[in-house]
């Protein structure tokens, strides 16, 4: 995946700083986040993060990191830290995850498909 394949969309008009709603459009479904975000110089800080999505759609905890990356790389930033929201649903309700810190690519990433003629 590159950052010409997805799109964010913000809701500007249901949002209100720091706190934001956006969709990640990706060609694999639809990925809506809300969150209190920061944007530094060089990082974006995304706090109390809540994920929703297409439900068909098994995201994963390696897609979802990949797909950090891709947003980090399209919104040309080293990193981004995310501190995610106390879990209401899933495994362990209450807890609240650790700090994820997502590195930029230090070089374009191409597909591991590989190509016959």
């Amino acid at each position: 995946m590159q950052p010409d394949d997805i799109e964010l969309i913000l809701y500007a008009d249901i949002s209100e700083d720091p706190c934001l709603l956006f969709d990640v459009v990706t060609p694999d479904g639809l990925l809506q986040l809300l969150g209190n975000v920061e944007m530094g110089s060089n990082h974006l800080v995304v706090r109390d993060l809540h994920i929703g999505g297409d439900a068909e759609v098994q995201w994963g905890w390696s897609k979802l990191r990949k797909l950090g990356r891709v947003i980090a790389e399209k919104l040309n930033v080293d990193y981004i830290e995310i501190h995610g929201a106390v879990r209401t649903t899933g495994a362990n309700p209450g807890r609240r995850p650790g700090v994820v810190r997502l590195l930029r690519p230090t070089e374009p990433q191409f597909s591991s498909r590989r190509e016959y003629s």
